[in-house]
């Protein structure tokens, strides 16, 4: 009888037999080794051994992009608008004292008001005084973006009022470099980063300069600056568990953005060079003698190389010939082209291909919203990343700080865990038609698919607060008669409600 199951066995390690005796390994194909995939080398990943040896050559062609690539520039100011904007909403949410989860509304508008008047002080948040916190947060993305990672120093005993304090370093000043030294049997330092071996937790920093601190440490013929983890903000972002240091955002298109900048220059060079050459005068073999008689005085000679007016008509002699040239750059393929190349750059960049490239030829209503949609999702994985490994770390810090401070009367440092809950909102997006989007918004509400306070933070507004606003302008409106439409709907004389619009019987 015949079996289908004996037709063909497989062995563990693999090799398929079959009837004809024939044996064929069965494999991944991207691990196939051939002539045409020579050139498919092994590669690593993200360990910190290549990042030690190529982090400081692709962060400067990355400096060097932002500032002499028009899409490279363009793409990190949307970085920095969509991630940052004009600031976080910041809500403070401190746990009441009676220890259930309810927020201690007191407390609350007591952190906010005194986070919001250090946030606003460039003397406050900048140990230099020059940024306020929104514009810190901006050149944190900005150097996460462009350089990979983005470095902030913590100095909680601050000559300010909240006794805290922000300093930005260049992540050049990091030394990554400085890679598997064992600094003990628990520890090592790798790409300047200290961390345990058991947890791979960061315990200190290693920086070049001396400014950050004044402990000098020497390591062989180095000296660095080691400065606890504790006081120190890093964003990066982490593609290995290994990991630490961070590689630029955009490192994986910077070598086409670098050859379509060099095809640009060729491009407009060959253009140039054509549009300045509109023709030559010539003459016969035999009749060079005429050429040469242009070079028996210097008013002759500049007829050999003269410009071209507008409607500049030429007598040439007798044997002379001229060869008008028709400019062949830029050619017709130079948009598509182009086109194509910055296609695979907006995919690289996560960001939609006709905003980024700026243009709009082709596309729909609706291939703009589905690429404008995807993008956006993008952006908020960012903002979250931004608001977990920055915001967060600072503002505990700050509050640890305030806390020891006379300003923050009458709660103590005792009382940090129950104050040090929170939350940072990043900025929403309007669509085209806004009117549809609050009309969506409130039929979610009244159906219960959404609350208030959901639809008043993807406007990017807190709802409590707008109760509260709503609440001291509504006697200030009255008194100056100015009223909505629901504050004009008053009752009639059967104790029925009736609009001031309606029409009566």
């Amino acid at each position: 009888m015949f079996n289908l199951f004996n037709r063909r066995k497989t062995s563990h390690r693999g090799v398929e037999t079959a009837g004809s005796g024939n044996a064929r390994v069965r494999s991944f194909a991207a691990a196939e080794q051939s002539r045409i995939l020579a050139p498919w080398t092994f590669d690593g990943g993200f360990s910190n051994g290549e990042v030690a040896a190529a982090l400081s050559l692709i962060r400067a062609r990355s400096r060097d992009m932002a500032k002499n690539s028009e899409q490279y520039l363009r793409w990190l100011d949307a970085f920095v608008a969509n991630v940052v904007g004009t600031g976080f909403t910041f809500k403070a949410m401190p746990l009441g004292m009676d220890g259930v989860d309810s927020i201690d509304t007191e407390a609350a508008r007591f952190l906010q008001y005194h986070f919001w008047r250090w946030s606003r002080s460039a003397e406050f948040v900048d140990i230099t005084g020059r940024k306020t916190f929104s514009r810190f947060c901006r050149l944190m993305a900005e150097n996460w973006a462009r350089d990979g990672e983005a470095i902030a120093i913590l100095y909680r005993t601050a000559d300010n009022p909240y006794g805290f304090t922000l300093r930005a370093v260049r992540p050049d000043a990091l030394d990554e470099t400085l890679n598997n030294y064992h600094t003990s049997g628990n520890t090592v330092i790798r790409n300047g980063v200290e961390v345990d071996l058991a947890t791979l937790r960061p315990l200190a920093y290693y920086f070049r300069s001396g400014k950050e601190d004044p402990q000098v440490t020497r390591i062989g013929s180095r000296t660095l600056i080691r400065i606890p983890a504790e006081r120190v903000v890093h964003i990066f972002t982490q593609h290995d568990e290994a990991q630490t240091r961070g590689i630029p955002l955009g490192h994986a298109v910077l070598k086409k953005l670098k050859m379509l900048d060099l095809y640009n220059e060729a491009e407009l060079a060959a253009a140039r060079d054509e549009a300045n050459t509109v023709g030559i005068f010539y003459t016969d073999k035999g009749e060079e003698g005429e050429v040469a008689k242009l070079n028996e005085d210097d008013e002759t000679t500049a007829i050999l190389c003269q410009r071209s007016d507008v409607a500049q008509k030429y007598v040439l002699p007798n044997t002379w010939k001229y060869d008008s040239k028709t400019p062949q750059h830029p050619n017709r393929e130079v948009s598509a082209f182009k086109n194509s190349m910055l296609r695979d750059v907006a995919s690289g960049l996560g960001v939609e291909y006709a905003c980024f490239a700026n243009d709009w030829a082709g596309v729909s209503f609706s291939s703009v919203r589905a690429g404008t949609l995807a993008e956006r999702d993008h952006w908020k994985i960012l903002q979250d990343d931004f608001a977990e490994m920055f915001l967060a770390p600072v503002y505990r810090a700050w509050l640890n700080a305030f806390l020891a401070t006379r300003l923050a009367n009458p709660y103590v440092p005792s009382e940090y865990e129950r104050l040090a809950e929170f939350e940072f909102r990043g900025r929403t997006w309007a669509w085209v038609d806004p009117m549809k989007d609050i009309n969506s918004a409130a039929i979610a509400v009244e159906h219960g698919w959404k609350t208030d306070e959901q639809v008043a933070a993807e406007f990017g507004t807190d709802f409590d607060e707008n109760l509260a606003e709503a609440k001291r302008v509504k006697p200030l409106k009255e008194a100056a008669g100015i009223l909505t439409k629901a504050q004009k709907v008053e009752p009639d004389n059967t104790g029925k409600e009736k609009d001031d619009g309606q029409a009566e019987d």
